[in-house]
């Protein structure tokens, strides 16, 4: 049974994450908070999980058609809101359409994650890959989806902000050429071994802010056969070292990086006492010039761990960023 007190343990924690902002050039003032909460590959208990995480302090939730879990996550939406007497404003739930919603096919795949999530809206809908399949075929036109995707955002609309992930820059350049609605959040692959400090700068200096997935690196073990490439992330000596020094975890450590930044990751796990420890990096772990320097090296030869697009699509991607094939 949920106790009051666990829920006041953590609201100062809560508080304390501040959130990050986006600049009302891209519309009004949105608050997104600094840690999301991932759900890819969380198949098992997934109910329980995202229940206990929303009592752990996390309002941020990155979901996806293609994860295959929101009817069950949509539950742990509902059960974590009634232990902890929350409201559906409360939180911040992002999902993405899959490829073969893209063109005139958006609004089917926004209301199918409705619908699984149980929800009335969504914040924030992302096109998951600026690839999809139109008629049987691969189409590049994520322009056109794009448009689609406009006619469906607003207060009051299924889903309140539009974003993208897995686009390279050449394609954010193509799509804010032409955008009316300007994405409010870019998502893709980003941790110590995979830092992109330059796509990053670009996101900042367009008022696009930055979530990552992945930011705990070879952890995940969806990363198999790419993982041997380096050492596990949270095994590093360097990230090892720090957090010795600073009195917190190598995990945290690889989160606070990614925050200190402005990018907001989402780890996930169903442990509830990995979901305190991620959680609580925000206020515990407290980085240093030298350590943030430290952690810059460990991108000196860029890995990235998430390969779909060569290995499942065997379309391209990710060209002219680092670690690019």
């Amino acid at each position: 049974m949920f106790r009051a007190a666990s829920l006041l343990a953590f609201a100062a924690l809560v508080l304390s994450q501040d959130a990050s902002y986006i600049s009302p050039k891209n519309g009004p003032y949105i608050e997104i908070p600094k840690l999301g909460f991932g759900t890819w590959n969380l198949s098992r208990n997934t109910t329980e999980a995202v229940a206990s995480a929303i009592e752990a302090g996390y309002r941020h939730f990155d979901c996806a058609t293609a994860y295959n879990n929101q009817k069950d996550i949509g539950p742990g939406i509902k059960l974590g809101l009634e232990r902890t007497g929350l409201k559906r404003s409360d939180l911040w739930i992002t999902s993405k359409i899959w490829g073969n919603r893209h063109g005139d096919q958006v609004r089917s795949g926004v209301e199918t994650n409705l619908k699984e999530l149980g929800l009335d809206y969504i914040d924030m809908t992302l096109m998951h890959f600026p690839i999809g399949q139109v008629g049987g075929k691969s189409s590049y036109d994520y322009v056109a989806t794009w448009k689609e995707m406009e006619k469906y955002t607003g207060e009051g609309k299924l889903t309140r902000f539009i974003g993208i992930s897995n686009f390279n820059q050449t394609q954010v350049d193509d799509l804010l050429a032409s955008a009316t609605i300007i994405p409010k959040v870019h998502q893709f692959e980003l941790h110590p071994y995979l830092q992109q400090q330059p796509f990053v700068d670009y996101h900042k200096a367009k008022n696009i802010t930055v979530t990552a997935y992945a930011p705990l690196g070879n952890t995940n073990p969806s990363y198999a056969l790419r993982a041997r490439r380096a050492t596990p992330l949270l095994h590093n000596p360097v990230l090892k070292e720090i957090a010795a020094a600073r009195g917190c975890t190598p995990a945290q450590v690889s989160l606070k990086w990614n925050m200190d930044r402005g990018v907001i990751p989402h780890p996930k796990t169903q442990r509830k006492d990995r979901q305190k420890e991620n959680f609580e990096a925000w206020a515990k772990c407290k980085l240093t010039d030298g350590d943030r320097a430290k952690i810059k090296e460990l991108g000196t030869k860029p890995q990235r761990f998430w390969e779909i697009c060569s290995t499942m699509l065997r379309l391209p991607c990710y060209g002219g960023l680092e670690a690019d094939k």
